[in-house]
Parts: structure tokens; sequence; C-alpha cells
């Protein structure tokens, strides 16, 4: 019985997760079509929570460097970009 529920439980944390995903994904699909920056602070949870979207992240800051914000060795930093 005690596994069922454990089971279950798992089960929800993996569903949510998903929906997480989907809904993070689609945040960053609208900001490569919008070009509209969608916070560092919410570009660096995606990073840590989710490995996978990390590559999303990468080809998003490499196509809009002027967010100022890029990723090195895995790891989301902020600078200052000087765009002319």
């Amino acid at each position: 019985m005690f596994t069922a529920v454990r089971g279950a439980s798992r089960r929800e944390d993996i569903a949510i997760r998903s929906q997480a995903r989907l809904l993070r994904m689609e945040k960053l699909k609208m900001a490569s079509l919008l070009g509209e920056n969608p916070g560092f602070d919410f570009l660096q949870q995606c990073c840590h929570d989710d490995p996978a979207l990390q590559i999303v992240i990468k080809k998003l800051v490499a196509k809009f460097p002027q967010w100022g914000i890029a990723i090195v060795n895995g790891v989301l930093l902020k600078w200052n970009a000087k765009v002319k």
C-alpha cells in the first residue's frame, strides 16, 4: 500500500515537471519570436531546474546578445553588452 502511494506521488512529480517544461518552453519560444528578454531570473531558474532547456537557452542568448546574458561553461551570466 505504501508503495502505491509512493508511486503515485512520483507520477505526480513527473507530471508537474512535464507541465512546467511545456510552460517554460512556450515562454522561451515567445521570447525567440518577439526578441523580448524573459528575464535573467527566469532563464537561470530554467537552466538550474531543467538541463534540457539549457540548450534552448544557449541558442536564445546567442541569438540576442543585446540582452547581455551568456552561458559560459554551463553557467548563466549577466554581462554589459555595448551594442552600437
